[in-house]
């Protein structure tokens, strides 16, 4: 039962990571640098997992589980990618130009 946990868990950080890498680098970094856009992406894993999953024990588990998972691919997120914080850009692992962020 736990195992299915994890597993979900791995499969939103999954998920959530790819989406995140769909956005354009300067939305990206903005979404990760608003603290309201961040609780707003943990919130919202929340309830889609709790709405998907509401019902079973497992389910219950894997939602709070989801929103955990978020809370961590998140922190990877600005660490790989960096944020921009206002008009400051933080730099992560990948760098962008000025071009890119226009």
């Amino acid at each position: 039962m736990i195992e299915a946990v994890f597993v979900f868990g791995m499969m939103n950080v999954l998920f959530e990571y790819v989406l995140l890498c769909m956005l354009r680098p300067r939305t990206r970094l903005r979404v990760l640098g608003n603290p309201n856009s961040v609780s707003l992406l943990h919130i919202g894993f929340l309830l889609l997992n709790l709405m998907i999953h509401w019902g079973t024990l497992v389910g219950t588990m894997s939602g709070i589980g989801a929103f955990i998972a978020s809370i961590v691919t998140v922190a990877i997120a600005r660490r790989v990618f960096g944020w921009i914080e206002g008009s400051s850009y933080h730099v992560g692992f990948v760098k962008y130009s000025k071009d890119e962020l226009k």
